[in-house]
């Protein structure tokens, strides 16, 4: 404590601070001084250095203190908290400070352990749901007999739940490298479809990584270190990646003790790789990164810098889950190895060209919106961003991005992508460019994160700027385009009542309702597209917005359900197609690099005594160069 803290000490403290109560006690000749103040930052000067304005005269905190109080700082390298108000600059020693006991602030977010322990805990199985809501339901009838104005206006429920036909889709099958032995086609079992197993097939397009590194933050030992090398290289030959031997890969070793050492050297350590192989003359194909721990600021850190800054592909696993149950887990390497090939441009798995739909037998390009908002408490200097994907190719499972930040989330969230026209001409191009000349003859978009009385707004402005792009593009080019909303916050759930069931009692992956609980008038229906392993499935319900195309409701179902298998990260079908899936994952990277690029511009513009680095406020032209980014 006597050093004071470094910068990155700093950062963690004032995240986890902000917002709490602290009881300031100072001791003097009159007795203790006792307040209680909410905290709003911690500074980045010392106390020694901290000065503040006293009767026109400027004086640091320390001296302040020892004149005012006659009281002399233990520690006075340490910085002062700001509370109260942002209005009035209130600094105060740490020293004198103790932590109240509170509950956590509604608006500050919980740790990610925390929030999976939650999710574990408050998970209900299908069975223990539906029992609750009937017992909720029973409850409200039981009211609702006795009550005079309900019997007057003749109102009833109905003690039972709602009574629908369902269908449930057949899964597609998965195609893999035809390698002229074995059999390249995987069928999924009707009985329990959601997933299906690689068996001995390799991945349709395997990347070759001959140059790689490890940074090995876990301190593995060197019959562990060979044992992983050797792991990915066996592992990789299996599903078709070929991996340089253990010759071919250069080690890094670092510690995670000390995580302001690791947070400060880090990039040092990915540069010197980069140089490395760049001495060779070879290029520097993906870094395996081991961790000892968990640790989500040097995470963020390490592909901010890898994608950002150094053009590097990074992969982080965790030391704890190479070695389930003691030994190298061969299965968590596979699950790695499909991540690692996806991010180098290969492809994993197709649908199979047997059961492809029909409307991905001629160019088309699949599109997927999504667009993040910033947190409640962070709306006055965060943005959204906007992340929209789209295929290039026949088989819909290679993509290209464009990421755009929107103002708007600093007054309200709202979900209209306000460069859809360049976005989607961009898009457009690329489409172009990886088909020889070839323009996708329909669009099919997949929109996420739309709320119901959003949808005219969104249609009305998103769609008119998608044909603009086009006509832009060439005159006369007006390919029909397929617009529809995809939403999973609602609390609608299915409960089989046949053995069309998984053992914990959810839904078969496939399931679809479109009659019943749907609306009159437009195309609406739910998909219920995964296996859920934990608590009760939650279907996703698909608003078709528009449609050009004149899709037929079971083509559009038929084209929902089968993208949901070409997520390449898994050999599962995930709950909402791999278009929006991917949407969603860049708009949440996007959302840590612009976390990133604004703690460097507030670092670079220092904090004088009237500007609050904690704040996050940034300069107009600070903003403008990280929208370039």
């Amino acid at each position: 404590l006597g050093r004071g803290l470094t910068e990155e000490q700093r950062r963690v403290v004032t995240k986890d601070m902000e917002g709490l109560k602290i009881k300031y006690e100072l001791p003097n000749p009159d007795g203790v001084r006792k307040r209680q103040y909410r905290v709003l930052e911690v500074r980045r000067k010392p106390a020694k250095e901290e000065m503040i304005n006293v009767e026109g005269e400027n004086i640091s905190v320390v001296k302040y203190f020892t004149k005012q109080y006659g009281v002399s700082l233990k520690y006075p390298n340490l910085p002062c908290l700001w509370v109260g108000s942002r209005d009035r600059q209130t600094y105060i020693p740490i020293e004198f400070c103790t932590m109240m006991s509170q509950p956590l602030p509604r608006r500050k977010k919980l740790p990610d352990e925390a929030i999976a322990t939650m999710i574990r805990q408050t998970a209900v199985k299908p069975l223990d749901r539906q029992k609750k809501i009937m017992e909720g339901l029973q409850r409200n009838n039981d009211k609702y007999k006795n009550d005079p104005y309900a019997k007057e206006f003749g109102i009833s429920l109905s003690g039972t739940m709602t009574k629908l036909t369902g269908r449930i889709l057949d899964p597609p099958s998965i195609e893999y490298r035809d390698n002229g032995k074995d059999k390249n086609i995987v069928n999924i079992n009707k009985t329990n479809p959601g997933k299906w197993f690689q068996d001995k097939n390799t991945y349709l397009n395997g990347a070759d990584v001959s140059n790689w590194a490890v940074l090995d933050m876990a301190l593995l030992n060197d019959g562990q270190y060979k044992e992983v090398v050797q792991g990915f290289v066996t592992v990789g030959k299996e599903n078709g990646i070929k991996f340089g031997g253990v010759d071919k890969v250069m080690k890094v070793r670092v510690s995670m003790k000390d995580m302001d050492e690791a947070l400060a050297t880090i990039e040092d350590h990915l540069v010197r790789i980069g140089h490395h192989f760049q001495a060779a003359g070879s290029k520097l194909d993906f870094v395996l990164i081991i961790f000892a721990f968990k640790a989500g600021s040097l995470y963020d850190k390490i592909k901010h810098l890898g994608d950002m800054k150094l053009n590097i592909s990074t992969q982080c696993c965790l030391k704890a889950n190479l070695y389930k149950g003691g030994n190298l887990s061969k299965q968590v390497v596979a699950n790695v190895c499909m991540k690692i090939n996806s991010k180098l441009g290969g492809i994993n798995h197709v649908l199979s060209k047997g059961c492809r739909p029909n409307i991905l037998k001629r160019p088309v390009m699949i599109m997927g919106a999504d667009v993040s908002h910033p947190a409640p408490e962070c709306r006055s200097f965060k943005p959204s961003i906007a992340a929209v994907v789209a295929s290039v190719e026949p088989k819909a499972v290679n993509y290209e991005v464009q990421v755009r930040i929107q103002d708007m989330g600093l007054e309200s969230n709202e979900e209209v992508i306000k460069d859809m026209k360049d976005v989607t001409r961009n898009l457009l191009l690329k489409f172009f460019e990886k088909n020889n000349g070839r323009k996708p003859e329909k669009i099919v978009m997949f929109r996420d994160g739309c709320s119901e009385g959003q949808f005219l707004t969104v249609l009305a402005k998103e769609l008119m700027a998608m044909r603009e792009a086009c006509m832009e593009l060439e005159e006369g080019y007006q390919p029909p385009i397929t617009y529809l909303v995809v939403q999973k916050r609602h609390h609608t759930r299915f409960f089989p009542s046949d053995t069309n069931k998984y053992r914990n009692g959810n839904a078969l992956a496939g399931t679809v309702v479109d009659q019943g609980i749907n609306h009159p008038t437009e195309g609406d229906f739910y998909l219920l597209s995964h296996e859920g392993i934990q608590g009760t499935s939650r279907p996703c319900h698909y608003q078709v917005l528009w449609d050009d195309n004149n899709l037929t409701a079971d083509e559009l179902e038929v084209l929902a359900y089968y993208l949901c298998h070409l997520y390449s990260r898994c050999s599962r079908s995930v709950s909402y197609p791999t278009p929006t899936y991917y949407a969603h994952l860049v708009a949440d990277r996007a959302r840590k690099h612009h976390n990133e690029l604004m703690e460097v511009a507030q670092f670079d513009c220092g904090s004088s005594s009237g500007y609050s680095a904690g704040s996050g406020k940034i300069t107009e032209s600070e903003k403008r160069k990280i929208k370039e980014v």
